[in-house]
Order: structure tokens, then C-alpha cells, then sequence
């Protein structure tokens, strides 16, 4: 079935006017016309809560919808009669909704809040001699003086011919910042690859010691270690340290709580007196206000989805949820009210470059919520 097909534009139309209440012969939408008309019901509260001047231009975004559409061969181009103002802008509404990117370019363009992924929000690389640069193509040969290259988003560190002679000789390190809203993947010169998520930092070595490998994370990362047994791998944490040998997990050291997901290997989790080990399967917590190690048999997907570009929570708080959603998309969540931040959801789904689709799959799924988008700020609110 095409999408002419699934949509019947006189239809959602009918609906979003409220011309539908008295006819009793109205026809029932389906679910993707329902999507729609939700959607599109969003839209038009919007442009009614906005100033006047930054309301959806009908005529210039409508030309430009409608020349997109066109293009598509998705629908035949409806000719409009513009002086029934919110008959167009309910159909633009809906056409823009559809033919996003276009939506957000004519829905405000005067808009004051600017994305992180512009400007100089980028993933940024402090050399060993303080220079810092912005990880792209263009710092080729900066790279190149610190032994590495960048493969599209990956940064590659020459691979060790030999181990270093001197013990005693001063490691160069490198920093790596990866702001809100970016994720990046690099791997070291042992061969470890390291994947960094939104709002972290890892400091690491350019070449590390003979005796051992041992790098510093603020944030999250997923490793997967190089093995070697004579050269013990260490993440060091502001409050805990996390040896292994070779293996694979994942660190997250935002909250109250660092947890410590073990997909392969064996790792031991050291802080002060305490230590525990982990075995494949098992999710180590360090309470930061308690001080106290534990660990427990998980679903470790929740905390390693997100390195294969993943969205994925199993009955998480929308709190558990906007508070992830906000570092990987550089977004601002604000709640109505405390009650919805306790509301359950259950996500699995490919991560976007739009996050309004994330937030549609928890709006659909419940009658409770509804969400306002403006920029990068996100309200919260009682449906």
C-alpha cells in the first residue's frame, strides 16, 4: 500500500477542522492517519502559543513543501486557496510533519536557542604539548605528530613496534572531549578500542608503558581491551579503578552510581579496602555517596545499546530516560510536574538523528504524556 493510499488527506482534514463530531457517516482514521492527526493537533498548539511573527510562514513553507513533495512523486500537488488560512496550515502542518527536515526550517526561523552540533561544541583533542584541536579531517597533520590518524570518525593510533625501553620515561598524553550531543571511537596504540558517549572524557597515553596500560575516564566509554597478560589494563575512575587483562564492558560514571557492565572477560573493580570481580553477565555498582561496591546479574543491553547506536530501556523512569536522551542529543528537559518523571516506559529501537521520534514512540505509548519542542529545550507535560 502507497502512502496515498494510507493517508486521506480530505479525512485528516475533516478531523483536525472538528467537522467529523456531527457526521455521523465520518470514517475512523487508521493508525497511520491517527499518528498524524496527533501530531499535527501538537503543531497547530504550538502555533498558536508562538508570537505572531514566528508562526509557520504559510505561503514561503508552503511553496517549499509542496515543490519537496512534488519531487518525491509522493502525492499529486493539491492547489490551495490561501486565503482559508487554517485549512493550509493545518495541511502544511501535516505535509512538514511528513517531509521533515524541512518542518523545523519554517516553523521558527528566528529561533534564539542554537544546537550544540554547531559552532564550536565539537569533539576536541588536547595534544600531549596543550595545543587542542577539533577531531576532523582538516588537523591531518596535527594527528600525524601524535602518531595518529582519523579513519571518518574513528581515531587510529600507530600500533607499538615494541615496548618502551625506559620504565621511568614520561608518558605523552593525549585528552579526548567528546561534548552533549556527539560520540566518537578510537583505538589506541595496543590495539584497545575505546568507544566515548556524549559529555565524557578519557585521557590516555600516546604509547603506553612496558609494565602496564592505564587511562582516566570521566563519562562513559565501552572498551574492548587488547589482551595481554604482562601489561594489566586500568581505567581510572575519580573513585574507583577497574583492572583487567583483556576483555570487553562498558563504564558509566554519570549519577550517584558507576556501573560496570561485563560482556566478555573478567574484570575486578577496586576502590580503598573493597574489591570484587565480575564474570561475564554481571553489573558492578560503586555507590559514590555509600562508598560501597556490589554487583548483580543484568540486562547489560541497557548499558551497552547505546555503543551500537541503539535507544534502549527496559521499564526505565522517563527521569532515567530524558537524562540520557538530554547528553546524547544536547536537549534541556523540564518537567510539569514530579509525577511524570516517575513514569514507566519500555524502549528498543534504532537511534535517531531526529529525537522526536523517540519521543512520539513514548507519547504513543501512553495517554499521560506529551512533550513540547522548542530548540534544544524539552517540555514535559500532563497529557
Amino acid at each position: 500500500m502507497d502512502q496515498e493510499e494510507k493517508l486521506n488527506w480530505d479525512k485528516l482534514l475533516k478531523h483536525i477542522e472538528g467537522n467529523y463530531e456531527n457526521d455521523q457517516d465520518a470514517e475512523e482514521l487508521n493508525e497511520e492517519e491517527l499518528e498524524l492527526l496527533l501530531l499535527a493537533e501538537e503543531t497547530n498548539m504550538r502555533l498558536k502559543e508562538e508570537n505572531p511573527e514566528h508562526k509557520f510562514p504559510v505561503a514561503a513553507g508552503w511553496d517549499e513543501l509542496q515543490a519537496r513533495y512534488k519531487e518525491k512523486e509522493q502525492l499529486k500537488v493539491v492547489k490551495l486557496n490561501r486565503s482559508k488560512l487554517y485549512r493550509t496550515m493545518a495541511i502544511a502542518a501535516i505535509l512538514a510533519l511528513v517531509l521533515a527536515p524541512a518542518w523545523w526550517l519554517f516553523l521558527k526561523q528566528n529561533d534564539a536557542v542554537k544546537s550544540s552540533s554547531k559552532g564550536s561544541d565539537e569533539i576536541h583533542l588536547t595534544l600531549a604539548n596543550g595545543e587542542t584541536v577539533e577531531l576532523e579531517a582538516s588537523q591531518a597533520n596535527v594527528l600525524k605528530s601524535e602518531g595518529a590518524t582519523l579513519n571518518g570518525s574513528t581515531l587510529i593510533y600507530q600500533k607499538e613496534t615494541s615496548l618502551p625501553k625506559e620504565e621511568g620515561a614520561e608518558l605523552q598524553m593525549n585528552v579526548l572531549e567528546v561534548p552533549n550531543g556527539k560520540y566518537t571511537k578510537l583505538e589506541l596504540s595496543d590495539g584497545t578500542l575505546v568507544w566515548v558517549n556524549s559529555g565524557s572524557k578519557l585521557s590516555y597515553p600516546t604509547v603506553f608503558s612496558a609494565a602496564k596500560r592505564e587511562v582516566m575516564l570521566e563519562g562513559e566509554a565501552y572498551f574492548d581491551v587488547s589482551h595481554n597478560a604482562a601489561r594489566p589494563f586500568v581505567v581510572h575512575l575519580k573513585s574507583l579503578n577497574v583492572k583487567v587483562l583483556g576483555t570487553a564492558f562498558s563504564i558509566s560514571t554519570f549519577g550517584n552510581v558507576i556501573h560496570t557492565a561485563l560482556e566478555r572477560g573478567k574484570v575486578s573493580l577496586e576502590t580503598g579496602n573493597q574489591s570484587i570481580y565480575l564474570l561475564p553477565g554481571e553489573l558492578g555498582k560503586y555507590n559514590k555517596q555509600e562508598k560501597q561496591l556490589s554487583k548483580t546479574e543484568s540486562d547489560l543491553r541497557a548499558y551497552t545499546a547505546w555503543k551500537d547506536s541503539d535507544i534502549y530501556f527496559d521499564n526505565s523512569t522517563l527521569e532515567e530516560i530524558a537524562s540520557r536522551l538530554q547528553r546524547e542529543y544536547n536537549l534541556a528537559f523540564s518537567f510539569e510536574n514530579d509525577a511524570l518523571k516517575n513514569l514507566h516506559f519500555t524502549i528498543d529501537m534504532p537511534k535517531t538523528q531526529d529525537v522526536s521520534k523517540i519521543l512520539n514512540n513514548i507519547k504513543f505509548s501512553s495517554n499521560q504524556v506529551n512533550f513540547m519542542v522548542d530548540g534544544n529545550k524539552v517540555q514535559v507535560k500532563q497529557r
